[in-house]
């Protein structure tokens, strides 16, 4: 394994959480890993909107493969890890990036994108 073996594991099991709230609708189970301070201008109708424009653009998620890692960077002086797979979706695949960093002992998501 790895020295990001643990990250990614991580970043995974969040990915598996949000595209299953993306299917389902569930801003709460989509959020749960954000820190507040990031979902400031992130409301639930906001998530609904980004959700039914994915849904006609994509179609539901049947399922990921990992692609790879990409270049860390920091917020707030934490290190944020990035992981990136191809997201395989009724209509079309698309990347998918997700990036998350850990304080106080607790991972957080600080970015997640369907491109």
């Amino acid at each position: 394994m790895t020295e990001s073996s643990e990250e990614r594991l991580i970043a995974e099991q969040y990915l598996k959480e949000m595209l299953r709230a993306d299917d389902e609708g569930d801003f709460d189970l989509y959020i749960k890993h954000f820190e507040e301070k990031y979902l400031v201008n992130f409301s639930k109708e906001t998530f609904l909107d980004d959700i039914e424009s994915m849904h006609v653009r994509n179609g539901l998620n049947l399922g990921y493969e990992f692609l790879g890692t990409l270049r860390n960077f920091k917020v707030d002086n934490l290190d944020v890890f990035r992981f990136v797979w191809k997201g395989v979706y009724e209509k079309r695949d698309a990347v998918i990036e997700i990036g998350i960093y850990k304080k106080n002992d607790i991972w957080y998501v600080i970015q997640s994108s369907v491109h």
